[in-house]
């Protein structure tokens, strides 16, 4: 099996194409909704839809993936993913709906069986490097997907097309992707051995679940994860909704700056990664970048170009999600491997659970005031880092992995040939 600086070449191909297509769907959903007359509240609602029918579906999929396999969970998300983007090409409000549900089944199904399966796709003392590979590949087929949205205007300049229409023939285009990314998952090798497989039951789901929670630290990582998601989804998951608003862009501009963002956040993860080897602790990376970031937040509702709030914004995310792969990689650490599954599952489920009335709350602040989400943003990161910082060192006992000695032997095996 061919790596990539110790991480499976099929996993990494399959971050790139989830990339690509998300790439695509992020950057034309939300100006193809404006131009299609959907309001903030009703943008808000509709994609506040995907994170409810996701509860139910983030709860099956790492059991599942513990018992069958994460592979498969992973296989039969990407095939759900094909058929909710061919119902989003159609712009009624009841298609949408549609559209939005089966995004949140395939969410649910695909999220928490892909963190399980990174997280046994290789040596617990590599994770940090799983993690953080998986995160750069996804990051630049996000670009490769991001610039896809000059497609919409220039199909409309060059064809009879409208606006619209260019904008629903794109997404269409990318749904087949999914299907192909289905076919790769079944090809990545899971280790796990089929002793260490759980079997399927309510018991053993419960079971699943109070073993995963069992350590203090990981209790401690799921609260801040859901402080976080409730942060993120009041605004960011709404920006390209905001900037089309604020600024009238298209998709062309907002996927220039989606495109630059995830080629910065690619390059700054994979440095991270390699720093945190070095200074020995993954978490005083993590806290250094996500605080630099803050006060950017409230900078970008202050200027009235969208170049400089662009610039800002893009800045902004590759501090605030660039390090995001360490905290993940020391969250699946305290847990056992055979659990990872259920884990995933309640560390998706802690961002997905405050992102249902976040977004809802956040598309209705859209309404009242564009720059009111973004402020009350910033406010939830600066107290939830905060706290996080004061546990550092009960977060981080014990973790002798990062030591400079056993970094350094780890990164002799990982320039190895594998």
């Amino acid at each position: 099996m061919k790596s990539i600086g110790g991480v499976q070449a099929p996993l990494l191909i399959l971050a790139a194409l989830n990339g690509l297509s998300f790439g695509v769907i992020v950057t034309v959903l939300a100006p193809y909704m404006y131009s299609a007359g959907f309001s903030g509240t009703e943008w808000g609602l509709l994609t506040s839809t995907a994170t409810v029918t996701s509860i139910i579906f983030t709860l099956l999929s790492g059991p599942l993936s513990d018992a069958l396999g994460a592979r498969r969970v992973v296989a039969a998300g990407y095939i759900v993913k094909a058929a909710s983007f061919t119902l989003l090409a159609v712009p009624s409000t009841m298609f949408m709906a549609a559209g939005f549900t089966l995004s949140g089944v395939s969410m649910g199904i695909s999220w928490s069986a892909t963190t399980a399966l990174v997280a046994r796709s290789g040596r617990d003392e590599m994770l940090h490097r799983s993690f953080t590979f998986f995160m750069a590949s996804n990051m630049v087929g996000g670009a490769l997907g991001s610039l896809m949205g000059i497609i919409p205007p220039l199909l409309s300049s060059i064809t009879s097309l409208t606006l619209l229409e260019a904008y629903r023939a794109t997404i269409l285009l990318v749904a087949p992707l999914s299907l192909l990314q289905a076919g790769i998952a079944l090809a990545v090798r899971e280790e796990v051995s089929a002793e260490g497989r759980a079997s399927i039951g309510p018991g053993e789901l419960l079971r699943g679940f109070r073993e995963a929670v069992s350590d203090r630290r990981f209790r401690l990582l799921i609260l801040f994860n859901m402080v976080i998601g409730l942060g993120a989804s009041m605004s960011i998951h709404n920006i390209a909704y905001y900037f089309a608003a604020k600024y009238g862009v298209t998709s062309a501009e907002i996927g220039v700056v989606n495109a630059l963002e995830q080629v910065s956040m690619a390059v700054v993860a994979v440095g991270a990664s390699r720093i945190a080897e070095r200074v020995g602790s993954t978490l005083k990376v993590y806290i250094t970048l996500t605080s630099l970031s803050v006060p950017l937040l409230v900078a970008m509702t202050l200027v009235d170009s969208y170049m400089v709030a662009a610039a800002i914004y893009v800045v902004r995310t590759v501090l605030m999600n660039a390090a995001n792969p360490l905290l993940e990689a020391l969250t699946m650490r305290v847990v056992p491997r055979e659990r990872r599954g259920s884990a995933s599952s309640i560390l998706s489920l802690s961002f997905t659970l405050p992102a249902t009335a976040g977004r809802a709350m956040g598309g209705a602040l859209l309404d009242i005031n564009l720059e009111l989400p973004l402020r009350l943003t910033a406010a939830i990161y600066a107290l939830a880092l905060a706290h996080l910082y004061m546990r550092r060192r009960f977060l981080e006992e014990g973790r002798a992995w990062g030591s400079r000695r056993v970094a350094g032997e780890l990164l002799e095996e990982a320039r190895a040939p594998q």
